[in-house]
């Protein structure tokens, strides 16, 4: 992988010995989630995708709808009829015996990126988010800190994205992951190594900084 300046943000992280990010135990037919999801595709208008980026780099195709209760918090999501046309993706959901929140088809256009940002998701929290490849072009790669993260298709995944984090695609390929968000328990932390969601005081304290210096560092987006 290409060597690169890193930013202060991922600065943070070096020589800390912190995991930002872990393969799953549970692994996926790649070429049928593939072939699915072709059909999917093209059985799925402009209007079945959720546009998410103003510039039209990324979309969504929603497999399990976000469940919401009264007071707001997020409960177990509901399938939509799109997951029907996966049934390989179902039966994979199904088979992590987690709690899913919900599940949604991303799509990366070539050339893609999404920018540094940080979520609330990690195993260590509440909401933990766990990654499906599907279509993963071989220079494509998530940054978490300071470690890049590229998982071949099939091969879950699942990272600490309250760390400063962007995905970067290669120009000659869209990618296509599923996005699955899920409760964290022990049934979820046993799909990963202890690594991924363990020292806590060093955790906490070093997405801390490493926000704070994202925030302090990167520069205005232009509007």
């Amino acid at each position: 992988m290409q060597c690169r300046p890193l930013h202060p943000w991922q600065q943070v992280t070096v020589g800390s010995g912190l995991t930002l990010h872990a393969p799953l135990t549970v692994r996926a037919d790649a070429g049928a989630l593939r072939r699915e999801f072709d059909a999917l595709d093209a059985a799925t208008g402009d209007e079945g995708r959720q546009f998410r980026a103003g510039d039209g780099s990324w979309s969504s195709i929603t497999l399990i709808e976000e469940g919401l209760a009264p007071n707001g918090n997020r409960v177990q999501g509901k399938p939509t009829p799109a997951l029907d046309l996966m049934p390989t993706a179902r039966a994979l959901l199904e088979g992590l015996r987690c709690r899913i929140l919900s599940c949604y088809v991303h799509r990366q256009e070539p050339g893609g990126l999404l920018r540094w940002h940080y979520d609330s998701a990690g195993l260590h929290l509440p909401e933990a988010r766990l990654i499906v490849p599907v279509i993963v072009p071989p220079a494509a790669v998530t940054w978490i800190g300071d470690s890049p993260a590229a998982y071949p298709a099939g091969m879950l995944w699942a990272g600490d994205f309250t760390f400063p984090h962007q995905v970067e695609n290669a120009p000659e390929e869209q990618r296509i992951v599923l996005l699955v968000d899920v409760v964290s328990d022990g049934r979820s932390r046993s799909l990963a190594p202890p690594e991924l969601y363990g020292q806590l005081p060093l955790r906490v304290g070093l997405r801390e900084q490493a926000v704070n210096s994202l925030l302090e560092n990167r520069e205005p987006v232009a509007v």
